[in-house]
């Protein structure tokens, strides 16, 4: 017995280690394909976050904003044709007159942006006297012909009424109506605007425009007195005065039209550049040499502390060794002058008794504001009329109505046809630049200027000045406004292929490992799906 159970136990014992063998190999190859499950699943998951997550959320969030815009609306805005309706009644003694006076009108202004409404006025008796016949009121923007025996030549009223004796010279009616309604300083506003170097044949219109200020929403009006001796001369004025009785009343008509601030300041010790040469008994200082005078002013008179357009208006207080000292214009002498865009400049010629007996000198407001006033209404571009034909004669600063009418319609030209042409160029520059950013309050602007000068156009054409005039600034203002926002330069300078030879450098150690992966994480896959299905 002792025997037999020897003889069985080496064979357990290697079936034994047999079984151990078998098992730790089964384990192994377990964990091997757990392992291998694991890597493959691991490799998955992070080529999917990778690619499906990571990639678009980086695209998202670096892609540029840009905000839709009215391109088709803009590019239309060139398209439209600018018309401005007018009214213009007639009355005259004769109906068969009146009639050829209207036919005469339509022809005249054919080829014009007018379109005319002539029609015979409901005015019953013309003989009165003008002060009579000047309470007669005109809708804004028309005009009334209106004959009478009153006059003896071609008149133009305070309000929007005309007035001719009879038997006028009907052409010579037509030549006063495109005056006062300003044709050609309005077409040339425009097409100067539209197309830099082309201007009207009138050399006159031309020099007007290139007086005015360039176009804005406000204004700043700066008087400046300098006077450079102060110790010798003693000047007893107060520039809020006259400005208040002169310069105010006529800004307050403006309104509408811009926002205008005005200041005065003294400036002391600022000595003439030049030395102007004596002629006879009197100092003169040539026109061309003014900016002599202008030039050191122009550091010290404080135009920058404001982003709006300043307009300058200086009263020199000669020195007493150099009174009096007058310009030099047109073989004319004359104590005031204009710079172009700018404002203007004028000579206070004091007493010599201020000067010797040290009394002090008081100015006459009138003297003073009279060329102020003439010169602001060059800078603005207030019409005058005053070389073509007779007017009725003014007892304030304000304008008379039909310059007003005229005013509002160049205004609205200006602001419209600069909306128009900075509308256009940014929408060319954010079209052809895909990397500038377009900010949702850019956006709105742009649409909102988009759609005021749309309604300008509609009011002119119904003959609404005062709502066209409105709308021209808010399209003015917006598209100034979306046009230099600073978020337009965000991404001006990074285009796409900087960018990518940025990001590229980054992702690629990333991706080569993750797209070499790819192929066994897709055998793996095929490999399971084949046992799951056995």
């Amino acid at each position: 017995m002792d025997t037999l159970v020897d003889d069985e136990q080496p064979t357990n014992t290697v079936e034994t280690l047999k079984n151990d063998v078998s098992n730790d190999e089964i384990w192994e190859i377990i964990d091997k394909e757990d392992d291998e499950d694991l890597r493959n699943l691991s490799a998955a998951v992070y080529a999917f976050i990778l690619l499906v997550i990571g990639i678009p959320l980086w695209w998202r969030m670096t892609e540029v904003q840009r905000h839709t815009l009215p391109y088709a609306q803009i590019s239309q805005l060139g398209t439209m044709d600018v018309v401005i309706s007018t009214d213009i009644f007639v009355y005259t003694k004769n109906p068969y007159v009146t009639e050829r006076i209207i036919e005469q009108i339509y022809t005249t202004f054919n080829s014009t942006m007018f379109s005319i409404n002539a029609q015979p006025s409901t005015l019953i008796n013309s003989d009165h006297t003008l002060n009579e016949l000047e309470m007669v009121i005109t809708p804004l923007g028309s005009l009334q012909l209106i004959e009478t025996n009153s006059v003896d030549e071609i008149i133009v009223g305070i309000g929007r009424n005309i007035y001719f004796p009879l038997n006028t010279d009907i052409k010579l009616l037509m030549n006063s109506l495109i005056r006062l309604l300003q044709t050609d300083a309005l077409s040339d506003s425009m097409i100067s605007m539209l197309n830099p170097g082309n201007h009207s044949d009138d050399q006159q219109v031309v020099t007007e425009r290139q007086r005015r200020v360039r176009p804005s929403s406000d204004y700043n009006v700066l008087l400046t007195v300098v006077n450079p001796e102060p110790d010798k001369l003693h000047v007893a004025w107060k520039p809020e005065i006259p400005l208040n009785r002169y310069l105010h009343p006529l800004l307050d008509q403006l309104k509408l039209i811009s926002n205008f601030s005005v200041q005065s300041q003294w400036l002391y010790l600022i000595d003439l550049v030049q030395k102007p040469p004596k002629l006879n008994t009197t100092f003169v200082l040539d026109k061309n040499h003014a900016q002599y005078i202008i030039t050191p002013l122009e550091k010290k008179l404080g135009s920058g502390v404001s982003r709006n357009p300043c307009i300058h208006f200086v009263i020199y207080v000669t020195p007493c060794s150099y009174i009096p000292l007058y310009f030099h214009e047109n073989n004319q002498l004359t104590t005031a002058m204009m710079s172009a865009r700018w404002g203007g400049v004028q000579f206070l010629n004091a007493d010599q008794l201020s000067c010797n007996e040290s009394v002090s000198f008081i100015p006459d407001d009138l003297s003073i504001m009279t060329p102020i006033i003439t010169q602001f209404h060059s800078l603005i571009g207030v019409p005058n009329m005053s070389n073509y034909m007779s007017l009725i004669p003014l007892k304030s600063s304000t304008l008379r109505k039909w310059q007003l009418d005229s005013m509002y319609r160049l205004k609205i030209i200006e602001q419209y046809t600069n909306t128009r042409i900075t509308l256009t160029s940014l929408s060319r520059l954010l079209g052809e630049i895909s990397n500038i950013v377009i900010i949702e309050e850019v956006g709105k602007a742009v649409t909102e200027s988009v759609e005021a000068a749309t309604k300008v156009l509609h009011c002119l054409e119904r003959g609404q000045l005062e709502e066209a005039l409105e709308y021209s600034k808010i399209a003015f203002e917006t598209s100034e406004f979306a046009f230099t926002h600073p978020s337009l330069l965000a991404l001006l300078y990074f285009p796409d292929d900087q960018k990518y030879a940025v990001y590229i450098p980054l992702f690629l150690p990333v991706m080569i490992p993750v797209l070499m992966s790819l192929k066994g994480v897709k055998n793996w896959i095929q490999f399971k799906y084949n046992i799951i299905k056995i």
